[in-house]
């Protein structure tokens, strides 16, 4: 909720100044999409956002050199609304650094990732950014989420904050850090985002670093308006994940190890028992996800094998006849 009359009053000022000097100034929002041969969902996504009721906006889409049909799509976007602006790469930048490319061109005072697959309700940005403009003590705003083919009733979307004291918000994220998709696509504060040394960098949970960046900078609001649907065909999302995103041998035993240095250079301010906290947190999502990806290649391997004699099989057969 707004804190009160008066921060609403505020909130809803702000949305109708920007508004009315939308055609004269800079735009008050920046939208950033990342994207990589999405041709299969980047209409909707797209459609989702024109329809968006705060008009004051720009899209900045960057094309990491796509092989399929998202280069014409999103020309054809961009030709018909001024407010899209699209850049097509070269070459294949990297996951991070395609991120940290739409950042570092936005304008706005608030900024916000898209992905090519999800779909936000039509009041998203007004909500939010009504709320950021009327409560200075918090970094982002977002609204409830829910993942594609799931039901959109309330009860079912993930719908929580990180808006206690400091290490309160860290304690909240690691309680819910596997459902926390939400906060790395929340409207945030620009400067603010900008300053996070990790954006650009690709580590596994490199997303969930920058959330706790964030957290340290300040509280994560959750609107009861509004919803974002996660689509599923990111990279995070697939058997490989861990090893697409694994730099070093270390984060085969420990594949939050970069997740885990990071954070832990976060809670200087935290006291002694704060801090055995968080790294007993960290600790055991490394000895999870150790496990995991342990699972995940053995059951390569033994796809793998087992297709392998199948095909060997089906192969002497057919000769025998």
């Amino acid at each position: 909720m707004l804190e009160g009359n008066t921060a609403f009053d505020k909130g809803r000022a702000f949305i109708e100044r920007e508004e009315h000097a939308a055609r004269n100034a800079r735009p008050a929002v920046s939208i950033g999409m990342p994207v990589y041969n999405g041709e299969r969902s980047i209409c909707l996504a797209l459609d989702s956002l024109q329809a968006q009721t705060f008009s004051h906006f720009e899209l900045i889409i960057s094309d990491n050199a796509s092989t399929d049909g998202t280069e014409a799509i999103c020309r054809e976007y961009a030709a018909r609304d001024s407010r899209i602006r699209y850049v097509r790469q070269s070459t294949n930048l990297g996951v991070g650094a395609n991120f940290k490319f739409v950042l570092d061109a936005a304008q706005g005072e608030y900024f916000m990732w898209a992905a090519c697959d999800d779909i936000r309700s039509s009041d998203f940005i007004e909500v939010n950014a009504a709320f950021l403009a009327a409560n200075p003590g918090y970094v982002a705003s977002t609204s409830p989420n829910g993942f594609e083919g799931q039901s959109m009733e309330k009860g079912n979307l993930v719908s929580f904050a990180l808006d206690g004291d400091l290490y309160s918000r860290f304690d909240q994220f690691f309680e819910y850090c596997w459902a926390s998709h939400g906060i790395i696509y929340s409207l945030v504060r620009t400067q603010i985002l900008r300053n996070c040394e990790i954006v650009g960098q690709s580590f596994i949970a490199s997303d969930w670093a920058i959330d706790l960046y964030l957290a340290s900078h300040g509280k994560i609001h959750r609107t009861l308006e509004g919803y974002t649907l996660f689509g599923l065909n990111g990279i995070c999302s697939s058997a490989g994940a861990y090893r697409a995103f694994r730099n070093s041998l270390i984060e085969l035993p420990f594949p939050f190890y970069q997740l885990s240095r990071y954070v832990m250079g976060l809670t200087r301010r935290f006291s002694l028992r704060q801090r055995a906290k968080v790294f007993l947190a960290l600790a055991k999502l490394n000895l999870w996800a150790a496990f995991d990806q342990s699972r995940a290649a053995l059951y390569s391997f033994y796809c793998g094998v087992f297709k392998s004699r199948v095909g060997q099989e089906k192969s002497q057969g057919s000769s025998c006849r």
